[in-house]
């Protein structure tokens, strides 16, 4: 006798889940779809389980249950997945905005006090990676450059203007 998480198995591996998850798009949620599946296998007594796979109908029930997940309006997966795309959405609008311009004399003078602010290490690296920012107008392109971690970029970028805006302001 087989038990439930042999029979979930199957159903994980069947070519027809696979079937299924070939004619869902993006093609980058048919991991999560079939994870999703899997879980929501195991969520399910054990006895109807049996049951269903016993009258030949589990994996009818299951793609039935995949194919909601992916498409359903009102379902967990659907809409977490949605949020997530309308994030990256948002994002990739928010990027391609074009900056607002900074005016030429504001920008000579931020120039100057980072090239006299300190001779140390240090501040010349922070300007470097500033200068390069202002050059390419994004930091993951810096990132990119001078390979180094997105976030230190980020972190000096943000400490730059923090100071630039108190030392022009004063």
């Amino acid at each position: 006798m087989t038990n439930c998480n042999d029979i979930i198995l199957k159903v994980y591996n069947s070519k027809e889940l696979d079937n299924l998850l070939s004619k869902i798009n993006p093609e980058a949620i048919r991991d999560d779809l079939r994870q999703e599946i899997a879980v929501a296998l195991l969520d399910i007594p054990c006895k109807k389980i049996m049951s269903l796979f016993a009258s030949n109908d589990l994996i009818r029930y299951a793609l039935a249950i995949t194919w909601n997940m992916a498409i359903g309006k009102g379902h967990k997966f659907s809409i977490s997945y949605q949020r997530k795309e309308l994030g990256k959405a948002i994002d990739y609008v928010n990027a391609t905005k074009p900056m607002p311009e900074l005016p030429i004399e504001l920008a000579y003078e931020a120039d100057a006090i980072l090239k006299t602010k300190n001779k140390d290490i240090h501040d010349d690296h922070e300007a470097r990676i500033f200068n390069k920012y202002v050059e390419l107008g994004s930091m993951r392109k810096v990132a990119s450059y001078y390979r180094i971690p997105l976030n230190h970029v980020c972190n000096v970028v943000n400490k730059v203007k923090s100071d630039l805006k108190c030392l022009l302001l004063s």
